[in-house]
């Protein structure tokens, strides 16, 4: 099975500003929620998990069914993962490639002047191509995140989401 680890953590700037972590075994999908309660709730769900903070009460829903809607709605994103890794790598090659020429105490031959350009070139294509990952990652979320809060919403109405005691 692939792993998909995505964190995707936002800082909240007020303590009841809606949140969630979806946890399950190999990947854990986090918004809204600050670094302390990442940690503080992460360590307490179960491995097939959503922690939600909705309207300034938190909740914890186990269920199955719900667990794999929520999950499917975030499918889309996730699947983004391998290419984005991929464009990272290939960025970090090109940085430490141009990083060595440029840190070169002597001066460049001209093959190596034009190496030099050609990586700056490439490093350009690279953060246009990482730009419109970003992009496309933003809007699946969004999407996703337009679907995924009425869900919420009925869980909680219907008593499936329990209250999360401290």
């Amino acid at each position: 099975m692939r792993i998909f680890t995505i964190l995707f953590a936002t800082v909240a700037m007020f303590g009841h500003k809606d949140a969630y972590i979806i946890k399950t075994d190999d990947n854990t999908s986090i918004s809204g929620a600050s670094v302390d309660q990442i940690v503080a709730v992460h360590k307490r769900l179960p491995a097939q998990s959503i922690w939600v903070r909705r309207g300034g009460r938190e909740y914890v829903i186990v269920d199955d069914k719900t667990h794999r809607q929520v999950l499917a709605l975030f499918e889309p994103q996730m699947a983004l993962e391998p290419e984005q890794e991929a464009v990272g790598r290939e960025e970090a090659q090109l940085d430490r490639e141009a990083d060595r020429l440029e840190d070169k105490d002597e001066a460049l031959t001209a093959a190596e002047k034009r190496r030099l350009s050609e990586l700056r070139a490439r490093l350009k294509e690279v953060s246009r191509r990482e730009r419109d990952l970003d992009e496309k990652e933003e809007a699946l979320e969004r999407e996703a995140e337009r679907q995924f809060w009425p869900l919420i919403d009925s869980a909680i109405r219907s008593g499936m989401a329990k209250p999360l005691t401290r």
